[in-house]
């Protein structure tokens, strides 16, 4: 019996320490939250299989609000981030003079340099009739964290769907705000994507379908699909 791929999980070990010693991260084992320091700030790295969310920053916040004696500020090392990170840390950080907050980038941070150099996913989807089809899916990221990985147990990627962590399709995009009719996200780990759906699309009108593709560690793909 074919079993279907396992998802993607998080990189290895090794590119975490690629990755600090990339930014001059001293790293630190006495420290249950922060991981290391670089200068005088903290430092917390977020999980490299999404960008740093509004949760990452909140967690941060409330670990510093647990140590009224730390005067030091604090900085989270992810791949990206949320658009909604930059509002949350210009309010966070207004009138704080202690224990301030900033997001490093490593695909694109100013000062630091990109760590990785990023091509952005891409993918071929379909429309036929009601039922949109994502033929294939293609993250040069993903593809490049695995190439870094040696020996014979490195994971091979056999099904797109496997770097694939959720499949989200409007059946009337505006070209705003995306509402979510039809949400692929598996439950478990070792499940995936269908890749196949079959939508009703709204009588009279002929705003296109959108399907918006997001990868394991947080990159997005949309693709727009005229109507029939």
């Amino acid at each position: 019996m074919n079993r279907p791929p396992h998802r993607l999980s998080r990189p290895s070990l090794e590119v975490v320490n690629l990755a600090c010693e990339h930014l001059g991260v001293e790293r630190m084992k006495t420290d249950a939250f922060f991981g290391g320091s670089l200068g005088k700030r903290l430092v917390k790295i977020v999980p490299f299989n999404h960008p740093a969310t509004l949760l990452d920053l909140q967690a941060a916040a409330d670990e510093l609000a647990r140590r009224p004696d730390e005067p030091r500020d604090a900085v989270l090392v992810a791949l990206g981030r949320e658009l909604a990170c930059e509002t949350w840390l210009k309010d966070y950080n207004r009138h704080r003079p202690i224990n301030k907050l900033e997001v490093i980038e490593l695909r694109s941070d100013p000062k630091y340099g990109p760590f990785f150099e990023h091509r952005p996913a891409s993918a071929r989807v379909r429309l036929e009739g009601s039922r949109v089809a994502v033929d294939d899916f293609i993250s040069p990221s993903i593809l490049e964290r695995l190439g870094q990985q040696e020996g014979v147990l490195a994971p091979q990627v056999t099904d797109w769907r496997s770097m694939v962590d959720s499949v989200m399709i409007d059946t009337a995009y505006a070209g705003e705000v995306f509402n979510v009719v039809l949400a692929d996200v598996p439950e478990r780990k070792t499940d995936v994507v269908a890749g196949t759906y079959e939508v009703e699309l709204p009588a009279g009108s002929s705003a296109p379908v959108a399907v918006k593709i997001t990868d394991m560690l947080g990159e997005e793909v949309q693709v727009l699909l005229p109507r029939p």
